[in-house]
């Protein structure tokens, strides 16, 4: 194996083991949102061009889930996340999939996913969430607040993922 190709992995390896090992910190140090909080509200367009709020999905559990498509575990993530979606009653869970870069390649404009790609060019809704690990998901519930951060990829799809989000 290549031996700059075996640094590189090490690095990024490293780098994912501490950025998921790090504490999260509560609103007062420093992040914008913490569990327990409000979700702050948001309107981004969707990939076609509509205009999709957070508010406007009250009453429903909403994973906003910030993604880039040079993220890996953002990818792997997301067929579990549209199992996920599927799993529950039409319209009783909401999946708002962040995109932070400036423009979403096109083959995930073409994705056959059950939920909505919104557009963050900017980086504001990313920064008022302080969503900077990716994949960042907070789980809100229906009322507004917010339950758990996830910072990192997982099987959204795992019947104890599943069940938390079905006792919301």
């Amino acid at each position: 194996m290549n031996p700059l190709f075996r640094f590189i992995c090490a690095s990024l390896f490293t780098l994912m083991v501490l950025a998921v090992a790090a504490p999260v910190q509560a609103q007062g140090d420093g992040w914008p949102v913490s569990t327990g909080s409000p979700a702050p509200d948001f309107r981004l367009p969707t990939l076609a061009g509509e205009s999709k709020s957070l508010s406007q999905y009250r009453g429903k559990i909403v994973l906003v889930n910030f993604w880039a498509s040079w993220c890996p575990y953002c990818r792997d993530e997301m067929p579990s996340m549209d199992r996920l979606l599927r799993s529950f009653p039409k319209g009783d869970l909401v999946i708002l999939a962040v995109n932070v870069e400036k423009r979403i390649p096109e083959k995930y404009r073409r994705a056959q996913v059950s939920f909505d790609f919104l557009s963050d060019a900017s980086g504001q809704v990313q920064q008022k969430y302080g969503a900077y690990r990716l994949p960042d998901t907070f789980i809100v519930d229906r009322k507004g607040v917010v339950r758990q951060r996830v910072t990192g990829g997982i099987e959204w799809d795992a019947p104890k993922v599943v069940s938390y989000l079905k006792s919301l």
